[in-house]
């Protein structure tokens, strides 16, 4: 029995192939009720793309972006509209979502939802009427869970980072398990051992705890010991942070962030401590540590995002995607080569 298509799908519905195939790709301003008959009769049929048709359409699309590129929204969910730096995590994120969107021949625009008079659903309304199909939304920072009001299903979507419970996008975010795994593996095979470890517990929660698993999970020493090894402060302050590292007596610290380098003044880094972080700067480079790659994280949102759109997917997904991408070790002068 010969594969059916779009013209036989056609014929038997009385009605044009480019009608047909505008349902089945989703197109609204086909009539709700026809796109039903029309999916019904494929799925009935048996109907399945060929894949290498589809790979021709996709090209011809991109061709013709090329020649008027669509744009997609870059939102910021917690900060203003002050410039981002180029050296900055954000600014790496940024660069390289914008970076990987002209290359699928769209343009980035950027949204503040923390700007004075927007909301979640007021840029929902901004984004419909602009003509922009899908958005990119930034980590959510200052809490571990939350909510934001968008008109989800107008658009295709991708969030950064897990920070966010409600709705379950697609999500795409660094692969904090393995990248405190590598930290550690580098420390113990620089011959360190009593390792310490300090995070914001806000943060820690973010990532459904990925780093202080991976940390007692990856120590040198025994899980009881590598847990009273571990700092969880939610508002650390540099006399408390002090006084557990005179008490823990670590010979190496890994930092969530760099927060902590700046009240280590009285240690001799990395003779006395050594020291890396979590998050590495190019800003900082004499610091060692894990590079999150923030420009690959944002090239693989926009990835997510535009199969999504090239799909015609809108809206909360029934089966959401979480893909993870690794960071990178950086050498640097605050850890050292024990005897």
């Amino acid at each position: 029995m010969p594969r059916p298509t779009l013209q036989t799908i056609a014929t038997k519905l009385g009605i044009s192939k480019m009608t047909v195939s505008r349902a089945l790709r989703g197109e609204a301003h086909v009539q709700a009720d026809l796109r039903e008959r029309i999916k019904a009769a494929a799925e009935t049929m048996g109907y399945r793309p060929d894949p290498e048709i589809a790979k021709l359409m996709t090209h011809m699309r991109q061709a013709r972006r090329r020649e008027a590129p669509r744009t997609l929204a870059f939102v910021w969910s917690e900060s203003t509209a002050t410039p981002v730096t180029s050296s900055s995590w954000g600014g790496q994120l940024l660069t390289g979502a914008r970076q990987r969107a002209e290359r699928l021949g769209f343009q980035l625009v950027e949204f503040h939802l923390a700007e004075k008079g927007m909301s979640p659903r007021r840029l929902s309304s901004i984004l419909e009427a602009r003509g922009i199909p899908g958005f990119v939304l930034s980590p959510l920072v200052s809490r571990s869970r939350g909510h934001v009001s968008m008109h989800w299903a107008k658009f295709s979507s991708v969030v950064i980072g897990l920070g966010y419970a409600r709705p379950a996008m697609h999500r795409v975010h660094h692969h904090h398990f393995l990248g405190m795994m590598t930290a550690l593996r580098r420390l113990k095979k620089l011959g360190y051992r009593r390792i310490g470890f300090v995070s914001s517990s806000t943060t820690n929660e973010r990532m459904f705890r990925a780093w202080s698993a991976s940390f007692v999970a990856h120590h040198p020493l025994p899980m009881k010991q590598a847990s009273e090894l571990c700092l969880l402060d939610k508002d650390l302050t540099r006399s408390s942070f002090l006084r557990w590292l005179s008490a823990a007596r670590v010979d190496a610290l890994i930092d969530a962030s760099d927060r902590t380098f700046g009240w280590l003044k009285e240690f001799k880094i990395p003779e006395q401590l050594g020291y890396i972080t979590l998050a590495w700067q190019p800003s900082r480079p004499h610091i060692a540590g894990i590079d999150q790659q923030a420009e690959v994280l944002g090239a693989a949102a926009v990835d997510l995002l535009v199969e999504q759109f090239h799909s015609n997917e809108r809206g909360v997904p029934e089966h959401p995607k979480i893909l993870m991408t690794e960071g990178i070790w950086r050498d640097g002068d605050t850890v050292r080569k024990l005897k």
